[in-house]
């Protein structure tokens, strides 16, 4: 804990309740960043554990989707398949979006398959069609995996961002508050037993200027 103390212009009372007031604030902030620090950690494991799961099935889907196409090129001619291939697969476009978690921005991405390209699929390449459909699949779960890694990154930065606020509240700004705070009470202690001496003296002066007079 510090023990060092805020500055201050005067010892006054008016800076007691103004302290007191900011020490109040500071602890109620202090538990908003906690109770936010929970919530976003909560969230990050959550995301990890996507992440972790999201991958697994990324990479089973890519191995799929590779023996299939494996397949297609053994079982048919390579320029029928890459005619079917070249005719078969559309442009994909990436849809960008936002949302807000815990006052955190994270992104939203989506895969816009667009229209589809229209294919007789009497000579189509059973196995090549298969894996076409399987890598775009494959891409959704690419897109997916590459949403919750940026959501981890930027929650994780948030997650760091709130425990330093809170540390700092909680291991510098208090400590020093509650210190200047007992500095404050120190001080007008010592003030106010040096004025009861000081009136104690005064009295003492008054009954012996009375007692003399009256003896005259």
């Amino acid at each position: 804990m510090s023990q060092q103390t805020l500055k201050i212009t005067r010892p006054t009372k008016m800076e007691l309740i103004r302290l007191r007031r900011r020490l109040a604030i500071a602890r109620r902030l202090h538990k908003i960043l906690k109770d936010r620090l929970v919530i976003l950690s909560q969230e990050l494991i959550s995301l990890i554990k996507e992440a972790i799961s999201v991958r697994e099935e990324l990479h089973r889907k890519l191995c799929e989707c590779q023996e299939l196409a494996m397949r297609g090129y053994l079982t048919y001619p390579i320029s029928a398949t890459e005619s079917y291939i070249s005719r078969r697969i559309s442009v994909k476009s990436l849809i960008v979006g936002s949302r807000i978690y815990a006052g955190v921005k994270l992104p939203f991405y989506e895969v816009d398959v667009g229209e589809k390209v229209p294919i007789s699929y009497f000579d189509a390449p059973l196995s090549i069609e298969q894996s076409i459909r399987c890598y775009e699949e494959a891409l959704k779960l690419i897109t997916r995996l590459a949403e919750i890694e940026e959501s981890i990154k930027l929650v994780g930065n948030e997650v760091s961002r709130t425990k330093r606020r809170a540390n700092a509240l909680e291991h510098f700004l208090i400590p020093r508050i509650l210190n200047t705070i007992k500095y404050l009470r120190a001080k007008f202690e010592e003030r106010e037993r040096e004025n009861k001496a000081r009136m104690k003296k005064i009295k003492e002066i008054l009954e012996a200027r009375a007692s003399y007079v009256t003896q005259l």
